[in-house]
């Protein structure tokens, strides 16, 4: 096998020692550790093919992995003798389309090198919050991230993609499925996802895990940076408060970003757990933007205009203020650009800050009933004697309000045997209180896949997703053990 890969990536581009392995064999979840027994570096689509080609006549299992920041298993081999495809070399921004504001990048550009290329024309990644600037791109839109941009025309951040499926064959989707894409006298700009035909490909490639094909270049949304931003605050010792306001100002389309966190999600953001205590327990923060074309400052002051004249009035009990008890104005100043860039390199992660893991339960439901999720894991924290006052909860409305993406981060000290298992107990009972409460999961890691598949409902939809892996993965070579394959 070694020589076989070599002929392919060349001398010195794949992994066979141990004390190497042992990198792609963990992540920062509670996901059991696997080494791979190689990894196969690659540098174009073509090696993608190639190493994809040799693997299905040896019947190697193959997991693709993106970068080398993972926090949720992902990429952490479930079959034994597999092989790690590392795409993190394929880091190539190639264009950035100015006129319909995308960019076209390769699987391996991660957020903080992406960042860095778009400012330099005037632009910004539109982002989720705060995302490891060590993280794929691509990769995060295909595990389904929320952009905290969320209005409507942002709710689908990848275009076009360029894949190589489990059989073999390179493919397009969307509408860069043109023969002559990128050729004097085509029109297309590859900026519409469907198709092509009437199938949407796209969808088999999100939250799929790399279980049919390997993406090996995808076009991004981006924006203009903003040269007006004001953030408003909106603040509540309880979250069912902050519910009417937020489905206001999405009905409204008041403000860019949007997002809700309670106290000791904001007291990491703003990167001191010690201020925690002076926060209150819940904030809806709404950063409003005007973009530099046409008329910014209007664009903003109208918005102001109503949040101060009319959302005050409507909502008494909510406190709407431009600054937060207990945080600096230099601080409240810099929170517009902070958002819309990952996290510091030279910093801990936010969400790593207090123990130095989190385990993350992420699921979809309505605004109107996160209270009732939160009662629920408050439930099962207490019962199980883990500190609910220490789990981080972000909300991130989605397409204007219409849903909500739901974010509990539990911190945890991996090297505590004890905590890691209360932890895992803790991380299982949620997942199922969130299921009977009608909460959906649609980013199904492992623990959460055991349960969603063999429910009585989700039958026909288990055999119907195995007939379509067996069209793009006939010898079910891509990440198996992952999903229901």
């Amino acid at each position: 096998m070694k020589e076989a890969k070599e002929r392919i990536v060349g001398e010195g581009n794949f992994i066979d020692k141990n004390e190497e392995l042992e990198m792609f064999s963990r992540d920062y979840s509670v996901v059991a550790s696997k080494e791979p027994k190689m990894v196969v570096k690659v540098r174009n689509p073509d090696e993608v093919l190639d190493v994809v080609l040799q693997l299905n006549e040896d019947g190697t299992p193959l997991y693709p992995s993106s970068s080398r920041v993972h926090f949720y298993g992902g990429t952490i081999p479930r079959r034994e003798d597999a092989v790690v495809m590392d795409l993190s070399g394929m880091n190539k921004v190639h264009e950035i389309d100015e006129t319909n504001h995308w960019v076209h990048v390769d699987p391996g550009v991660t957020w903080g090198q992406l960042q860095q290329a778009l400012e330099e024309k005037g632009y910004r990644s539109v982002i989720p919050l705060l995302p490891h600037s060590g993280r794929s791109v691509i990769m995060d839109w295909l595990e389904r991230e929320q952009p905290t941009l969320c209005k409507f025309e942002y709710s689908e951040m990848l275009a076009s993609m360029w894949v190589v499926w489990g059989i073999g064959e390179k493919f397009t989707t969307g509408s860069a499925s043109i023969n002559t894409f990128r050729q004097e006298g085509c029109l297309a700009d590859g900026v519409n996802p469907q198709g092509p035909g009437s199938i949407d490909f796209w969808r088999l490639l999100q939250g799929s895990q790399g279980t049919f094909g390997i993406v090996t270049k995808g076009i991004c949304k981006i924006e203009l940076i903003p040269s007006v931003s004001k953030t408003f605050f909106f603040s509540a010792e309880n979250l069912f408060e902050l519910i009417a306001p937020l489905y206001e100002v999405g009905r409204r389309y008041v403000g860019f970003e949007r997002f809700l966190v309670n106290n000791v999600s904001l007291a990491a953001i703003l990167g001191d757990s010690n201020l925690k205590a002076s926060l209150p327990n819940w904030v809806f923060i709404n950063v409003l933007s005007g973009l530099p074309i046409g008329r910014p400052d209007e664009m903003v002051g109208y918005q102001v205009d109503y949040i101060e004249n009319q959302l005050r009035k409507k909502f008494p009990r909510v406190t709407i203020a431009e600054t937060l008890e207990g945080v600096s104005a230099g601080a409240v100043e810099k929170l517009p650009e902070m958002l819309r860039k990952p996290w510091p390199e030279d910093k801990v992660y936010w969400k790593h800050q207090k123990k130095g893991n989190c385990q993350e339960v992420i699921f979809m439901t309505s605004l109107n009933r996160a209270n009732e999720f939160v009662e629920a894991i408050e439930d099962i924290a207490t019962e199980l004697d883990y500190p609910f006052e220490d789990i981080g909860i972000y909300i991130q409305p989605v397409e204007d309000m219409r849903a909500c993406q739901m974010t509990f981060m539990l911190s945890y000290n991996k090297r505590e045997e004890e905590e890691v298992k209360k932890l895992k107990e803790i991380y299982g009972r949620a997942i199922v209180e969130v299921i009977n409460k009608g909460g959906f999961f649609n980013r199904v890691y492992d623990g959460i896949g055991d349960i969603v598949y063999n429910l009585p409902r989700a039958q026909g939809y288990v055999k119907h997703i195995r007939r379509v892996k067996r069209l793009f993965d006939p010898n079910w070579i891509l990440s198996p053990g992952k999903l229901c394959f």
